[in-house]
């Protein structure tokens, strides 16, 4: 019987080598497409700038947002979820919805061993995976493929490296709603627990609403 492995491999697709060689260069002259092609390049840098100076915008409304959802916290005990972000000049009023994610930035295990010593284990969920080592497989491929277990023909010492643990830590799920509990427990501030932690968090719809002329 043909080996698990080696069907895998004939029925993986080819990769293709990428072309490293000089591209074969084009010279179109049709009337208005060099102008045309000048705007595009014109435009795209635009939008690379538009889109760094977005991003730094992004970072400073989320952070301003972060502590004022901290503080409805602090003072309600309860997770005030997604909250809007307003900031008036006159009777105008620019706007985004705030979104504090269940979700968190993946962290090792010696942030993982830090939260769990800090504030419980029931902070960190830890996940594990197992996967073959290439070499074992390699080198056994033709037998695991008919014996993963009790096979006499795999060295003792080379069983133990067939198989490979892969653990990993994340903030567990429900972490956000439990803030206030954390926050309290070690004596700091529900935005300290924001930035231990480490929540996604997303400005959305951000938008300007003019107000309209009262004749």
């Amino acid at each position: 019987m043909a080996s698990l492995f080696k069907k895998a491999k004939e029925q993986a697709p080819e990769k293709k080598p990428s072309a490293k060689e000089k591209k074969v260069r084009v010279t179109v002259d049709i009337p208005g497409f060099f102008e045309k092609l000048k705007r595009q390049a014109f435009l795209k840098q635009e939008i690379k700038s538009y889109e760094a100076e977005s991003e730094l915008l992004d970072d400073e409304i989320k952070e301003v947002g972060k502590e004022e959802w901290a503080k409805l916290y602090d003072n309600s005990g309860v997770n005030p979820e997604s909250i809007m972000i307003e900031a008036k000049q006159g009777l105008n009023t620019a706007q985004y919805m705030l979104l504090m994610s269940d979700k968190y930035i993946k962290i090792d295990s010696a942030r993982a061993e830090y939260l769990k010593e800090n504030y419980g284990a029931d902070i960190v969920t830890e996940t594990e995976t197992y996967e073959f080592d290439q070499k074992m497989v390699e080198k056994y491929g033709e037998v695991i493929s008919d014996l993963i277990m009790n096979c006499e023909q795999i060295e003792e010492n080379d069983k133990e490296k067939i198989i490979k643990a892969v653990v990993s830590n994340t903030v567990a799920k429900g972490t956000i709603d439990k803030l206030k509990i954390y926050a309290d427990k070690s004596g700091v501030k529900v935005a300290d627990m924001v930035d231990i932690v480490k929540p996604v968090i997303s400005a959305k719809n951000v938008e300007y609403i003019e107000a309209s002329a009262i004749h």
